[in-house]
């Protein structure tokens, strides 16, 4: 949770865009024609839809950056978990490997630790939580992360929006850092003033 009480640069969530047919067109009856051929462009549609990106190593920066304002927390290193499914585990170990022994992001050097969703015991001791695939928003993992005060991070927004995840980054076309005050609260998690300047805060 942010400490200073008003919310700086706070925006309504972007809604999800909404389709809109020509002039003359009509849709008759439950089982008419043109509704199944609706229902089929919308479920194409769906399935279409773009997921959350990959996290980069250019998100990790920005994550690292931000935990430089975590209140309490001394010296500069950061051990940040990599909290991966079956699906995503390759995209963990890329993230680990591109940050080395040691990835310096501002006033921190974040160190990483691969650590299975099937396996939240090994959470602790870590100063946060980048969480991929199933892992964001999964329940058993939030809970983890805040038993333990760990600060959980995705680059999908849903899992902030659900409250699933302290912190949701993007860092591309442009830096953005959405906290959930609730989810920050849980996890006994705080942050400097001056951040309230740099983020979002729903």
């Amino acid at each position: 949770m942010i400490r200073n009480k008003s919310v700086v640069n706070a925006r309504k969530l972007n809604a999800l865009p909404t389709r809109t047919f020509p002039p003359g067109v009509i849709v008759k009856g439950q089982g008419s024609t043109m509704q199944k051929f609706l229902l089929t462009v919308l479920a194409g549609a769906l399935l279409t839809a773009p997921v959350a990106a990959e996290t980069t190593q250019r998100d990790l920066e920005v994550i690292g950056r931000a935990l430089g304002f975590v209140d309490g927390a001394s010296g500069t290193s950061r051990v940040v978990a990599i909290v991966y499914d079956a699906g995503s585990e390759a995209e963990a170990q890329a993230l680990a490997a591109s940050m080395g022994s040691g990835l310096s992001a501002g006033r921190v050097t974040l160190t990483p630790r691969l650590v299975a969703a099937s396996d939240t015991a090994s959470l602790a001791g870590a100063d946060a939580a980048v969480l991929l695939g199933s892992a964001a928003g999964d329940a058993g993992v939030f809970a983890a992360t805040s038993a333990n005060g760990v600060m959980s991070v995705s680059t999908d927004m849903s899992c902030v929006q659900s409250g699933k995840c302290v912190m949701g980054v993007q860092s591309a076309p442009a830096v953005r850092i959405v906290v959930n005050g609730g989810a920050a609260s849980a996890s006994s998690i705080s942050f400097a003033a001056a951040f309230a300047m740099m983020v979002e805060e729903i």
